[in-house]
C-alpha cells in the first residue's frame, strides 16, 4: 500500500485527476442507473468500492500500462459477474485504459488485448442478464469506440512528432547558419590580420635583416638593436601565422605551437634588453609545476607590461619582473621607475584592459596603477586550480 501511494505521488498529476473524476462519474451515473432500471440491485459498499477501484487503477497507467488495463478488466468483471448490477458506466474505465494503452505498446499487442477486453466485458454483460445479441452489441460498440479514439490519438501523436521534428530541423538550420556566418567572419578577420599585420611584420623583418647586413662593422649596440628587431618580428610573424591558421580552420588547435610559459621569460627579458630596456627577472622557486594555461597567461601579462614600459615609461627607465607562487596562487608583478601613467596624458589603453580580461578569464585579477614613489606597477594574481 505504501509503495502504491509512493507511485501515486511520483506519477503525473493529470493521471490522478483523471482517475478521480472518472471514479466520481462512474459512481454517480451507476447510482442513478440503478434507480431507473427495474430489478437492478442497489449499490452496496462492495459494489461502490469496485466501481471506484476500477477507475482509480488508471493512476498507474503511466508506469504499468498493460497491468493497469488488466486490473480495470478484472475489477469490472468482479462488479458484473455477481449479477444484478447494470453494466453501462463500468465499461468506461477499461475503455479509457485500452485507449491509453495504444500509445505505450505495439499494435501487435494492443489489438489482441482490445479484442480480449471486449470479449470479457461481453461475458460480464451476459452475467447481468443480458442477451447474447445485446452483449455482442455492447462489445462491438466498446471495441469500435476504442479503435476510433485510439486511432485519433495515434494520428495526433504522429502530427505532434512531425511538428517537433520540424522545429528541431529549424533549430539546427538556425545553428548551422550561425556557425556559417561565424566561420565567414573568422575568415574575414583572418584575411584582414594577414594583410595588415602579416605584411607589416614581414617587411620589418626583411628590412631589419638588410640593416643588420649593412651595419656590419658598426657599433655592437646598433647591430644588437637591429638584430633584436629582426628576431622579435620573426617570432611575432610565426605566432601570427599559427593563430591565423587556426582561425581559418586550416590548422589543428592541438598541433599549433604551445603558448610561451614561464620558461620563456628569460628570453623575453633578453629581447627587451637588446631593445634597450633594462629588465631584472625574479622568478622564484616553485613555479615549475604551474598549469600551462596559467603560465601562458602570466607570460602574456609580463610581455604586455614590458612593452608598455618600453613605449611609455620614458628614457632611462628600468623594469623589475617578479613571479612567485604563493599557496594556490601565482603572483605576477612588473614595476618600473619611469614617468608613470599620469605623465603620459593618456588612458591605460587596450593593453591593460586585455591583461585584466586574461586574468579574469582564469578567475584571477590584474591591477595597474602608478606607484607612490614614482613609476608604474602591474600586479596579477592567478589561481592555479582551473576547474
Amino acid at each position: 500500500m505504501r509503495a502504491a501511494l509512493g507511485w501515486v505521488r511520483e506519477g503525473d498529476g493529470r493521471s490522478a485527476a483523471l482517475a478521480v473524476l472518472l471514479a466520481a462519474f462512474v459512481t454517480v451515473v451507476s447510482s442513478q442507473q440503478v434507480r431507473h432500471v427495474p430489478g437492478a440491485a442497489p449499490l452496496d459498499l462492495a459494489a461502490c468500492s469496485l466501481l471506484v477501484a476500477t477507475a482509480l487503477a488508471l493512476v498507474l497507467h503511466r508506469r504499468l500500462p498493460l497491468l493497469t488495463y488488466a486490473a480495470t478488466l478484472v475489477l469490472a468483471l468482479a462488479y458484473l459477474v455477481p449479477g444484478g448490477h447494470p453494466p453501462g458506466p463500468v465499461y468506461l474505465p477499461p475503455l479509457v485504459a485500452v485507449i491509453l494503452l495504444s500509445g505505450r505498446v505495439p499494435l501487435a499487442l494492443w489489438a489482441p488485448a482490445a479484442l480480449a477486453g471486449a470479449g470479457l466485458l461481453a461475458l460480464g454483460d451476459l452475467h447481468t442478464g443480458g442477451s447474447p445479441p445485446a452483449a455482442g452489441l455492447w462489445a462491438a460498440a466498446w471495441l469500435g469506440a476504442a479503435i476510433l479514439v485510439a486511432a485519433a490519438l495515434m494520428v495526433r501523436r504522429r502530427l505532434a512528432a512531425e511538428a517537433r521534428a520540424r522545429e528541431e530541423w529549424a533549430r539546427r538550420t538556425r545553428e548551422e547558419e550561425g556557425r556559417r556566418r561565424m566561420a565567414e567572419e573568422r575568415l574575414r578577420i583572418a584575411r584582414e590580420m594577414h594583410d595588415v599585420l602579416g605584411h607589416s611584420l614581414a617587411v620589418i623583418s626583411l628590412q631589419a635583416g638588410v640593416a643588420e647586413h649593412l651595419l656590419d662593422g658598426q657599433s655592437a649596440e646598433v647591430r644588437g638593436a637591429v638584430a633584436a628587431i629582426r628576431r622579435v618580428s620573426r617570432q611575432a610573424l610565426s605566432e601570427l601565422r599559427s593563430e591565423l591558421a587556426v582561425l581559418r580552420g586550416a590548422g589543428d588547435p592541438g598541433l599549433r605551437d604551445p603558448m610561451p610559459g614561464l620558461e620563456a621569460l628569460p628570453g623575453l627579458g633578453a629581447a627587451m634588453r637588446d631593445a634597450g630596456l633594462p629588465v631584472e627577472l625574479r622568478v622564484e622557486a616553485g613555479t615549475e609545476a604551474v598549469p600551462e594555461i596559467v603560465a601562458g597567461t602570466a607570460y602574456r601579462i609580463v610581455q604586455e607590461s614590458l612593452t608598455n614600459v618600453a613605449r611609455h615609461a620614458g628614457p632611462g627607465a628600468r623594469a623589475v619582473v617578479r613571479v612567485a607562487r604563493t599557496g594556490d596562487r601565482l603572483e605576477v608583478e612588473v614595476v618600473d621607475d619611469g614617468t608613470g601613467a599620469a605623465a603620459r596624458g593618456r588612458d591605460p589603453g587596450a593593453g591593460i584592459t586585455g591583461m585584466a580580461e586574461r586574468a579574469a578569464a582564469l578567475g584571477g585579477e590584474c591591477t595597474a596603477a602608478n606607484r607612490p614613489e614614482g613609476g608604474f606597477r602591474v600586479r596579477a594574481v592567478l589561481p592555479l586550480s582551473q576547474t
